[in-house]
């Protein structure tokens, strides 16, 4: 199967998106994500540092404009990069269900940054948002 890791983002005004992240045939959505351009410059941030060789470990908080929460996740250590998205089970517990998640290098993950890098500024550049 392929492992190609995709991330997506189609803006909307207000400065939302509908962000998917993509592996071979097995996708997930976020719609009407808020604050995405800032998630935008946090994964660049992150492919710069991990680019470096640092080691990394972080967590970002997704929100959607209707208070959904989801937590993005992504570790790296010795040249494997993990990624998860996790959101709450809709039990009064609590607890956390990985929604999404993909393994592989580096270079593809930097790979995927850049390409969601472009279709945000293409968007800004052009001035072409999708509806929502």
């Amino acid at each position: 199967m392929n492992n190609q890791l995709r991330l997506n983002m189609y803006l909307m005004r207000k400065n939302r998106a509908c962000l998917v992240f993509k592996k071979g045939g097995i996708l997930f959505r976020v719609n009407r994500l808020v604050k995405a351009l800032e998630f935008v410059a946090e994964m660049e941030q992150l492919a710069k540092a991990i680019a470096a060789g640092a080691v990394q470990e972080c967590y970002y908080e997704l929100l959607d404009d209707r208070g959904v929460q989801l937590v993005f996740e992504c570790g790296f250590d010795l040249e494997v990069l993990s990624l998860c998205v996790w959101r709450p089970d809709g039990t009064p517990s609590g607890l956390m269900v990985k929604v999404f998640s993909w393994e592989g290098s580096s270079v593809e993950f930097r790979k995927a940054v850049r390409d969601l890098t472009l279709m945000a500024s293409c968007a800004r550049t052009f001035n072409v948002y999708r509806k929502g």
